[in-house]
């Protein structure tokens, strides 16, 4: 290939290099203001490509020396293209100064390179001898060889004469400047020995004279060159098919993995009915009466229907526990007009076999302390104990048959294996982000793991029998939510609403059904209260309803004050 067809890239090249240029000359400076006493006064080297590949360099320098020592480097690592470097294995380095072995030389590793140091004064030629290795690369245009011949000084060389034999070279280029320089050399030219002839009027301190020259196919010599990926987040998160393919391919096991976790363990056993209307009403001698669906209860109703013991659970508990006989709810008069309302609770008895265990842990835990309790005084003392009545809780939901195995396990079972998925797919990023540019890969398999630690929340199922209750609930909810007690009997009319209270409380319709029991105040004479509640002087029923809503409200949010793991 011709001389002009080589330097025309290498010019179009030079007007893009040219804020590289600028910057790579703030270190070259630095360079040349520490050996400023310095002073090259002639360079010539002598290169030969041997048939393993090697090229054996032979350096001879005219120095002028400012002080009684000599560094220059070699660079085992350079700038190969946007996204790569080159790097070179440099070996048998040695040093002459003046025909005599260098004093005090030393051939140090640095970062990507190699400092040479040696003891000099006044006129002094310098022989510098060593090997590189992997300097043959494989091109669109064949084999080509390739080294920035010279380089490393910290002071500028007026004149560099660089004369390469390589056995079957085709063309040559080469460049020269500062780091980053696309530069022509003064002259570059292949001999009839097919010796390389290259000149350079100046190479700046700090600056390169790199060459570039082609084989033919005659040539036996085979690509040794090695290349090493620059890290970039841009590179490590690269958007390519590769990479976007398998991550899609990962997150979609992951994907299938979680849906197939719910299709196979999430789902009920049986379908759950469709909610009709269920009237909780069971017609004795005695008159009408409630009945809950199955019996439940409604700390168990909360639990069925979205599988979490919770403090809306445990105040619509305590409310049946009043309602049935168990300790009253007493309204203490405000302290002013607009003083914050207050209840005491009095335990009537200590309850027997007909109180299901978490009931019993309940009833324990408001009243460790006494037989009576102000709703404002409970405190952090009851969180232990309401963790007790949660575990009771969700044990009983699965002695019930409703669930084969507690909500709770099985949701904490899977969400924490989402946790540990997704915490190992930010190892995985932050692994594949360094070595390689899949670090999509590492981020699909922590969204995987965030799905299954999403769908972990849904992962308990219930049991047939579970759903057949789930049904009844639903129908239960349907008639809280549409009738009312107007059609019963007026005597059983305050019972029925009051019986009803705890379930309309844990779905949702506490102010509804508290304003049904408010409804059969038939006088405006004071009421001592129904039993269960009472108030203060001149309270009357028809408050009630605003009564129990406050009750509901102040009595969960002391729950919530005294628990941290609900």
């Amino acid at each position: 290939m011709s001389l002009k067809r080589r330097l025309l890239p290498a010019a179009l090249l030079m007007s893009l290099a040219v804020p590289f240029v600028a910057l790579g000359t703030l270190p070259a400076q630095a360079a040349e203001q520490q050996a400023a006493d310095d002073q090259i006064t002639a360079y010539t080297a002598e290169a030969t490509l041997t048939k393993d590949g090697a090229l054996q360099v032979k350096e001879t320098v005219d120095l002028t020396a400012g002080g009684t020592t000599f560094s220059r480097t070699l660079a085992t690592r350079v700038r190969a293209d946007a996204e790569r470097d080159r790097t070179y294995d440099v070996s048998d380095v040695s040093a002459t100064v003046n025909g005599q072995p260098a004093q005090g030389f030393e051939n140090e590793s640095i970062d990507d390179g190699r400092r040479l140091t040696m003891n000099v004064s006044g006129q002094s030629k310098i022989v510098y001898s060593y090997t590189v290795d992997n300097v043959v690369a494989e091109s669109t245009e064949g084999r080509e060889v390739s080294w920035p011949i010279v380089q490393g000084f910290g002071t500028g060389v007026p004149k560099a004469s660089v004369t390469v034999d390589v056995p079957f070279a085709t063309w040559v280029t080469c460049i020269s400047g500062r780091v980053g320089s696309s530069m022509p050399c003064t002259s570059s030219q292949l001999a009839e020995s097919a010796a390389l002839q290259i000149d350079q009027n100046g190479v700046p301190a700090g600056g390169r004279l790199t060459f570039l020259a082609g084989l033919s196919d005659q040539a036996t010599v085979q690509p040794n060159a090695e290349f090493t990926t620059r890290w970039s987040l841009g590179r490590a998160f690269t958007a390519d098919s590769s990479t976007l393919g398998l991550a899609a391919l990962v997150f979609g096991i992951g994907l299938l993995g979680a849906v197939a976790l719910w299709f196979f363990r999430g789902r009920d056993a049986a379908k759950v009915g469709g909610g009709a209307p269920e009237r909780p009403v069971l017609d004795s001698t005695n008159g009408p009466q409630f009945a809950a669906p199955d019996g439940i209860r409604p700390g168990q109703v909360g639990t069925v229907v979205d599988e979490t013991a919770d403090v809306v659970d445990i105040t619509a508990t305590l409310l049946d526990l009043a309602v049935r006989n168990y300790l009253t709810i007493v309204e203490l008069p405000r302290q002013s007009q607009f003083g914050k309302l207050d209840w005491e609770l009095h335990r009537l008895n200590q309850g027997g076999p007909e109180l299901l265990p978490y009931e019993k842990a309940l009833l324990d835990a408001v009243f460790a302390d006494g037989d009576s309790v102000v709703v404002s005084t409970l405190g952090a003392s009851l969180r232990p104990r309401l963790n007790l009545v949660r575990e009771q809780l969700y044990a009983d939901v699965v002695t019930q048959g409703w669930f084969n195995n507690r909500p709770d396990s099985d949701r904490n079972r899977w969400t924490t294996a989402g946790l540990v998925l997704l915490g190992a797919g930010v190892v995985l990023t932050i692994v594949l982000a360094i070595v390689s540019k899949y670090a999509l890969v590492g981020f699909a398999v922590m969204l995987a793991g965030l799905v299954l630690a999403l769908v972990g929340q849904v992962a308990p199922a219930r049991t047939a029998r579970g759903a057949a209750v789930l049904g009844r609930v639903a129908g239960l909810q349907r008639y809280l939510l549409d009738e009312t007690s107007a059609d019963l009997p007026q005597s059983h009319r305050l019972e029925f609403a009051s019986r009803c209270l705890p379930y309309a409380a844990v779905l949702g319709l506490t102010e509804k059904w508290a304003l049904e029991i408010a409804a059969t105040d038939d006088d405006d004479d004071p009421d001592a209260g129904i039993g269960w509640y009472s108030g203060p002087d001149n309270w009357h029923l028809s408050d009630i309803g605003e009564s129990l809503s406050n009750f509901v409200t102040s009595f969960g949010g002391s729950l919530t004050t005294a628990r941290r793991l609900f």
